[in-house]
């Protein structure tokens, strides 16, 4: 998410967090920010990494205006809750960079047979994932899953810079998934 004024960006903060977008705006002084939403590749290595833009759709036009201007430097930043889940694990974030949350034997069953590692941008989203999955598997020897999750965390770095090395197996396998409130705000904007 990001804040306009004028259909330009404002300021050099990309938010993860739509609420935490909102109050960015609410706090301002201007009565011309709105929130708008975009998607993390449109943003990651044209404006925060510098690195080009990579194969996707075109970027909103406010991001093209963006990168347009290399002197300006932006900052992603992670949820208020994203920030404190991740101070649970002792992982100290660089700046542009937020934690990933997974949990050891949580893995969705894709229709071509491939398997998806999830890493939620949110602990609460990785934990109510693994229930549903030890509920819902019933028929897969559900003991066999330990009663509460086995969570790990990662960040966005970590994994960019393993992937970008050749040293991330199963690169292919990963999915990042944003909270379901994120998403269906993000959608409203959309419309």
């Amino acid at each position: 998410y990001v804040t306009l004024e004028d259909e330009t960006i404002d300021g050099t903060n990309f938010y993860l967090s739509g609420d935490d977008a909102a109050a960015a705006a609410d706090d301002s002084s201007s009565q011309k920010k709105v929130v708008k939403a975009t998607t993390l590749d449109q943003v990651q290595y044209p404006l925060i990494l510098r690195r080009g833009r990579m194969r996707m759709a075109p970027p909103p036009v406010e991001v093209s205006k963006a990168e347009a201007n290399s002197d300006i430097k932006y900052t992603l930043i992670p949820s208020k809750q994203a920030i404190a889940d991740a101070a649970e694990f002792n992982v100290k974030l660089a700046p542009n960079d937020f934690p990933l949350f997974l949990a050891d034997r949580l893995a969705f069953s894709q229709v071509d047979g491939t398997i998806q590692v999830p890493l939620f941008l949110a602990k609460r989203d990785c934990i109510t994932s693994y229930e549903r999955l030890q509920k819902n598997s019933g028929n897969y020897k559900a003991s066999s899953l330990p009663e509460k999750p086995i969570l790990r965390v990662t960040t966005l770095n970590d994994e960019l810079f393993s992937m970008e090395k050749g040293t991330r197996p199963g690169q292919t396998q990963l999915a990042v998934y944003a909270t379901a409130e994120d998403v269906n705000k993000a959608i409203e904007l959309f419309k």
